[in-house]
């Protein structure tokens, strides 16, 4: 027993007395050493997974921050495309280009961040000038996420893209003045508006007449007369509403011929009992000419031309002419008066081959300043049984006067505008514009600036 203790005890003596180095191979062995070692492993695997845990939760938090950013772009780049397209068709593209970068700056987006393009530089309305494409860009600081986004910001970028689209088209326009309808025991206008741009009283429809009918009345001032129960307004009436377009605006800056020499026809006699040529655009009638007293007058097709001249038809039976434009042009353009006829038809040209200007264009004055009044109208249309005009009027700035006038039939093409437009006692004629496109005619159209994109 005492041998056996003593053996022990030597045994006990020499493991305890190993030298270090003999048991550094098994430290694993010594009592927590694997303990330590897992919660060294554990802390590693924790400072990965906080990691990760700190870049989802950034992640998520700063993804929100760009989510709301982009949507806020969004939002921004339609409100400013709007606000451009809109103001576009009031004061002009410097304006409505200021105005978009105004509104997105309004809502936190500062100039460099935008871009305008008009017309668009991209998509389905790009080469359209009156549309306007609004691009935010905006970075996004990002912090805790950056790890994962491999960036410290990301682009919110987002896109609007607005335009000037027709909605209600109208056969008669007053640019500068007042549309006076009176003393008509029939005024028809079904399929089509009338309108004026003159702030006040834009449109003037008394009691004086016995029947109104129109598809509906737009006026940028006020409408006189309008609220009529008796008169059949489908749409109503607009007042304060947005300008008309002008379809034929672009003929304002248009560069014309000056005629001299022996490019001014021979207009002798003036008091022409036959037709006058069509002198194309190079040549023109440079004194005024009067075509009356006799039975029947058919011009060929063609552009006539008449420099500061005017051109006057009336006492006869008929006036025809099938494919024609009459153009007054000149420092002082002059007047044109079709009145005491029995019978007229003239329609414009669909293919113009002196100018494609005036494609669909039957009549055009070319003055720049105020001309005319109701005794003395620039266009006089007066006083004619059958009267069926096929094409475009346009004569800015002059008094148009149409009246005493009847029709059982027309084209269901005429377009007039002018500055001031005076309407009265017509009996059955028709205002009608539905067949303008087959003519290649413009017409005027109320605006409404849409999203397109």
């Amino acid at each position: 027993m005492g041998e056996g203790l003593k053996l022990m005890s030597r045994l006990g003596a020499t493991t305890c007395a190993a030298p270090a180095a003999a048991t550094a191979w098994c430290r694993w062995c010594q009592p927590g050493a694997v303990l330590r070692s897992r919660r060294g492993a554990t802390a590693a695997l924790l400072a990965v997974a906080l990691s990760v845990l700190v870049g989802m939760a950034g992640l998520a938090m700063e993804g929100g921050e760009i989510h709301l950013t982009r949507l806020n772009a969004q939002t921004s780049a339609d409100a400013a495309a709007m606000a451009a397209a809109s103001a576009y068709q009031y004061r002009g593209r410097a304006a409505a280009m200021a105005a978009a970068i105004e509104v997105a700056g309004r809502n936190g987006f500062t100039a460099a961040m935008v871009t305008v393009n008009n017309p668009p530089a991209t998509g389905s309305a790009a080469g359209n000038t009156n549309a306007f494409e609004v691009v935010i860009n905006k970075p996004v600081t990002v912090t805790l996420s950056r790890a994962f986004l491999g960036a410290a910001s990301v682009m919110a970028s987002r896109r609007g893209v607005a335009s000037l689209q027709p909605n209600a088209r109208a056969c008669i326009l007053a640019l500068s003045g007042t549309v006076t309808v009176q003393n008509s025991g029939s005024f028809n206008a079904a399929n089509c508006y009338v309108g004026s741009n003159l702030p006040g009283v834009s449109v003037n429809i008394p009691q004086s007449n016995g029947a109104v009918l129109a598809q509906g009345v737009a006026a940028v001032g006020t409408c006189a007369g309008c609220s009529n129960s008796r008169w059949s307004l489908t749409q109503g009436y607009q007042e304060h509403s947005p300008p008309l377009s002008n379809p034929y605006g672009f003929l304002d800056s248009k560069a014309l011929p000056s005629i001299s020499g022996a490019s001014c026809l021979n207009t002798t006699p003036l008091n022409a009992n036959g037709p006058i040529q069509p002198s194309g655009t190079t040549k023109a009638y440079c004194a005024s000419v009067t075509i009356s007293n006799t039975a029947a007058v058919s011009f060929a097709p063609g552009t006539y031309m008449f420099q500061n001249a005017s051109l006057s038809i009336g006492s006869i039976a008929s006036f025809a002419c099938a494919g024609c434009s009459f153009i007054f042009i000149g420092s002082t353009p002059g007047n044109l008066s079709i009145s005491n006829t029995s019978t007229v038809t003239v329609s414009a040209p669909t293919v113009n081959s002196s100018d494609a200007d005036y494609d669909g264009v039957l009549f055009y004055r070319a003055g720049r300043s105020a001309s005319g009044s109701s005794g003395a109208p620039t266009l006089n249309l007066q006083s004619v049984s059958s009267f069926n005009l096929t094409g475009g009027i346009y004569f800015p700035n002059a008094y148009i006067k149409m009246g005493n006038v009847s029709s059982t039939a027309n084209s269901g093409c005429l377009a007039v505008v002018g500055g001031t437009v005076e309407i009265g006692s017509l009996s059955s004629y028709r205002f009608d514009i539905s067949t303008c496109a087959s003519h290649a005619t413009p017409v005027p159209a109320t605006q409404l600036a849409r999203l397109v994109e």
